[in-house]
């Protein structure tokens, strides 16, 4: 599938990107200062979703998957995001946020991996399991790019992605994300 009004010049996401997708996918990731975090999923899979099948998971300082599990509830309507923030977040972040929670899944840092699973299998990811990488990974050459930045998915990217390596790319040519300041 291929996006439309695609915009290959473009450097944000101004709402005008429209992805045709098999399923659900991270398409925004952000972690900035204390608290202010969230994790955004888009639906454009041609249909309402039952969220009930899907969970958000996180590994925290390296390790296996999935070491927290957020269930997630209630329904996604086609061409719709649903913003899942941690509770403790800025004002700012909360008013936008779908879901807040206290929940270890979201009280994440540049070194802990996050993920969406459907029915208990891994479809996207932000990060990978294994080893600590330190500080972050890097993402499209920032160095420790997960960590004090927000992630957006480009509009040319219709599905998740569990080959983090791949995802993150090594450039800004190669990776599937923009990276901007927390």
């Amino acid at each position: 599938s291929t996006a439309t009004n695609y915009n290959p010049l473009a450097t944000i996401d101004d709402s005008s990107c429209t992805y045709l997708s098999n399923d659900l996918f991270i398409s925004e990731y952000s972690e900035g200062s204390s608290y202010n975090k969230y994790i955004e999923i888009y639906n454009g899979s041609g249909v309402t979703v039952d969220l009930s099948t899907y969970a958000i998971w996180k590994i925290t300082n390296g390790g296996s998957w999935p070491e927290h599990i957020f269930s997630l509830s209630g329904s996604l309507a086609d061409g719709e995001v649903y913003v899942m923030a941690h509770s403790s977040a800025d004002t700012s972040i909360l008013i936008l946020a779908d879901t807040a929670s206290s929940s270890q899944v979201f009280n994440f840092n540049g070194d802990d991996a996050v993920g969406i699973a459907k029915n208990g299998m891994l479809i996207d990811l932000v990060g990978t399991d294994g080893p600590d990488p330190g500080s972050g990974w890097d993402v499209a050459g920032v160095s420790n790019a997960t960590k004090d930045h927000t992630l957006v998915r480009k509009c040319s990217i219709t599905q998740g992605d569990t080959n983090w390596i791949a995802s993150a790319g090594v450039d800004s040519l190669t990776s599937q994300w923009i990276v901007y300041p927390q």
